[in-house]
């Protein structure tokens, strides 16, 4: 490579310029002039090439390849298939296949083009196949390997890849944040449909059943079976991801069970293939269209690639069970159970689930958006209802109440619906989408608060509806509306608070804020919750079929009858129970936020939480002289940081600082006091948990509600949900191991591999709330453990009723927060501290 020194040339050239003048070519583009400034930069130019280095590699795509070599390139492809779904891109993953770039540029006209080898019948070629008679065969042989087999398992690659793409790019999600969708202007097939490829993988297939007939031992048997299993997968993987592009009532769970059989195949036989690292190499990326500089390859392990897609088909098949639809309710906590997975679901398993919630105005393929929504507005606050009755949009007369009605009604679907069914799609987001997505919503759900508040009003004049008096002596009117709109916007404010603790945003030191603030949210909520079962009894006694009227029809009419008294109990039941089960929830809920309240407090006070602050040189001698504090940062400018979402909220009404300060700090309370409260508040949790759990993951609806329609309403949901094989696997599992002569366990017989099937949302739903229930005992072990050593501290700690905290002995306890994901945290949103007793140091002498 010659080198021309152009210094003495560029400096005359420039020196006849003025100081500051701008030379620019009006051909010379911005993005040529950021591409000069990275030219011969060996991170930045992607067309540099070091001494001794070849601009592409020199891999030949025709040569022969053993089967071991090629169950080796599909295992590496697998594996960089798997980095692609992790959020990778193609230029660093799939596209580094020097195989798959032959095949997708030159960009294929047809199916037929799409080979590795374009180039025909090359003279080199024919000069091969006259070497010696008795390499004929097995040459034959090694083709097949590469042209029919290796390709065909590349294409099934490449299509798979295409549906994949197709529909998360036709969903809501972030771009380089859970997945790239850029091509590098290549075409991943998707001018062809699957048919012809599953008819190539067809090919492959049988004429790897035919060396088995021939037994000509070209192709070892274990090989030739990873072969097998590998194309099989290929085929029943595009048969699944096909199925999705169906409408839901076509979907089947048949081929992801199928591909899961065959992954557990696959990977006790990976130890068979050979790797080929020649045949991928980075240096594609320099005839890929795109801005960004080169990068390396991503590798992921065989066992990390195994492990992915199997959850990825486990996802894909356990994503049927939310479209049988159960109502709002149950379709909330199942896919909110789904999403809520470690780890969370990829986002190919994320945008299916959005495209199964809502397609072209249809709920699951089955259920119009709008009586979705009503479902939902029947459930919580309009029971058996004159506002929902579908009968009034059979009424022409304007005049008429009931057209008011269904022209109102129809006026807030439109304004409320699509934000509703947002917050299903929102659920399916990464968690830090979440919850950012949530921050902005629950502003345009207060705004929704107040204009459903109108409705209510014209409505109410509409139906005539009688006022009730609540806990005061004013009348006042049920607004079912506005109710439900404040408890969808409060239910939000609560799950922005916890995903702060699952996203490890909140420090040590504003645990015992936050977590105040959780259960003042949850008291708020309670309070609302209340009202609005006060409004729907009256609306029940109010609107119940009373026996007389019943008794005066006449005998043909008795079926009829007795079918409106039972939709209307069964209605009215279904709301009641949903509000039980809601206020369970967050009576636990609120009685834990305020265990760990006050737990923080103590610790707090005793100064055993570690601060993530860094300290000043200027310390802050208000409030604690012994504790410096940073400068640039206080406790007002914190709680300024965290309530920022709620700033613009009307209701509930952002409390005050020095009230906030007051109330998380138990500012007057004792360290007796806050002990007690803490105890009492996680026994009261524990029972919350536990109740929660016997009520179990949905709600029941119309075919159970019979049998329960005459008790309390609060045990809905409980073992009835559980199929009958679980008990089956339980006492399985409760069976001793069998001993053998010495006592010990016998070694068990290898047992095949279990059947692929179905993993039940209402296990990780229960799971969850184990979790919770073991966070629990957890607390309540460190609250005994502080409230020991806080008495053998004693008397010295007991004369500290106002938190003075330089009066107060050290206690000889040492607190740790487990972080996410670690086994000391037993649940993502309660930071339950590990306080352990610190032994004292032996003296030497």
């Amino acid at each position: 490579m010659s080198v021309k020194d152009i210094t003495a040339a560029f400096t005359k050239a420039s020196s006849v310029l003025n100081t500051g003048q701008l030379v620019k070519d009006e051909f010379f583009t911005l993005f040529e002039a950021v591409g000069a400034l990275e030219i011969m930069d060996e991170k930045m130019d992607s067309g540099y090439l070091a001494p001794g280095e070849t601009l592409d590699d020199d891999y030949d795509i025709s040569r022969r390849l053993s089967p071991a070599e090629v169950v080796g390139i599909m295992d590496q492809l697998l594996s960089h298939e798997v980095a692609w779904h992790s959020g990778h891109p193609l230029s660093q993953t799939l596209f580094t296949s020097i195989y798959l770039d032959r095949m997708l540029w030159p960009v294929p006209k047809s199916l037929k083009e799409a080979k590795f080898d374009r180039s025909g019948m090359t003279e080199h070629k024919k000069e091969e196949e006259k070497e010696g008679d008795e390499e004929d065969g097995s040459k034959g042989q090694w083709n097949e390997l590469v042209d029919l087999v290796l390709r065909a398992y590349c294409l099934a690659l490449i299509k798979a890849c295409d549906r994949i793409n197709s529909k998360v790019c036709s969903e809501y999600f972030h771009e380089e944040e859970d997945f790239v969708t850029q091509l590098y202007n290549r075409n991943l097939l998707a001018d062809v449909g699957s048919d012809p490829i599953q008819l190539i993988l067809d090919d492959a297939l049988s004429w790897l059943d035919r060396q088995k007939q021939e037994q000509s031992g070209a192709v070892d048997e274990p090989i030739r079976e990873a072969l097998v299993h590998r194309l099989l997968f290929r085929r029943e993987l595009l048969s699944g991801l096909d199925v999705d592009t169906m409408p839901a009532k076509q979907r089947s769970i048949q081929p992801f069970l199928a591909a899961l059989r065959h992954l557990g195949r696959i990977e006790k036989s990976m130890h068979l293939g050979k790797s080929v690292p020649e045949a991928f190499s980075w240096k594609i990326q320099r005839r890929l269209a795109s801005t960004v500089p080169p990068r390396p390859m991503v590798h992921v392990s065989a066992a990390d690639a195994i492990a992915h897609m199997t959850r990825f088909c486990q996802d894909a098949v356990d994503v049927q069970q939310i479209l049988e639809y159960r109502g709002p309710y149950n379709l909330q906590t199942f896919v909110w159970a789904l999403q809520s997975r470690k780890p969370q679901p990829c986002a190919y398993i994320r945008s299916l689930v959005q495209s199964l919630i809502v397609n072209d105005m249809e709920i699951l393929g089955s259920v119009d958006v709008k009586y979705f929504f009503f479902d939902s507005l029947a459930e919580l606050v309009l029971p058996h209802n004159q506002l929902l009755d579908r009968k009034n949009e059979e009424v022409e007369a304007p005049s008429d109440s009931r057209f008011q009605i269904a022209k109102h009604m129809d006026n807030f679907v439109k304004k409320a619906a699509q934000p509703f069914v947002d917050t299903y799609r929102t659920t399916c987001l990464n968690r830090c989408r979440v919850r950012r997505t949530l921050c902005h919503a629950i502003v345009d759900w207060d705004a929704l608060q107040a204009e459903a508040e109108d409705f209510d009003v014209h409505l109410c004049t509409l139906t005539l509806e009688p006022p009730i008096v609540l806990h005061g002596n004013e009348p006042t009117y049920s607004y079912p509306l506005s109710s439900w709109a404040y408890h969808e916007k409060l239910r939000q404010m609560r799950l922005i608070l916890q995903l702060g603790f699952e996203l490890s945003i909140y420090s040590p030191e504003e645990m015992p804020g936050m977590y105040w603030y959780l259960a003042h949210l949850s008291s708020t909520h309670l309070a609302h919750l209340d009202r609005i079962r006060s409004c729907v009894q009256a609306a029940n006694q109010r609107t119940a079929p009373t026996p007389s009227r019943t008794q005066s029809q006449q005998r043909p009419e008795t079926n009829t009858n007795t079918t409106a008294a039972e939709q209307h109990q069964r209605a009215f039941h279904k709301t009641l129970s949903l509000l039980h089960r809601l206020t369970t929830e967050l009576v636990a809920i609120d009685a834990f936020a305020i265990a760990l309240h006050a737990l923080y407090v103590l610790l707090s006070r005793y100064q055993l939480l570690q601060s993530t602050y860094i300290a000043s040189s200027t310390p802050s001698t208000q409030t604690h002289p012994q504790r410096q504090r940073p400068s640039y940062s206080s406790d007002h400018l914190r709680y300024e940081l965290r309530m920022k979402p709620f700033l613009a909220i009307s209701l509930p009404e952002l409390v005050p600082f020095d009230t906030f300060e007051q109330e998380s700090g138990l500012v007057g309370v004792s360290d007796a006091d806050v002990l007690e409260r803490a105890s009492r508040a996680i026994a009261e949790a524990k029972r919350g948990v536990e109740r929660c759990l016997m009520a179990g993951a949905s709600l029941e609806v119309e075919g159970n509600q019979a049998g329960s329609a005459d008790g309390d309403g609060d045990g809905d949901g409980d073992g009835r949900d559980v199929p009958d094989e679980v008990p089956d696997e339980k006492e399985r599992k409760r069976q001793p191991a069998k001993m053998d002569g010495k006592g010990k366990s016998a070694k068990p017989e290898p047992e095949p591999d279990p059947e692929p099937r179905p993993r039940l949302l209402q296990d990780d739903w229960t799971g969850d709330m184990k979790d919770s229930l073991r966070a629990c005992i957890g607390a309540s072990i460190a609250i005994g453990t502080v409230k020991k050593a806080i008495s053998a501290s004693a008397p010295a700690g007991a004369s500290n009723p106002d938190g003075d905290e330089n009066h107060r002995p050290k206690l000889n306890l040492s607190v740790d927060i487990p972080p996410v994901g670690s086994k000391g945290r037993w649940h993502d949103w309660w930071a339950v501290p590990r306080v352990t007793e610190v032994l004292p140091l032996r003296g030497s002498g």
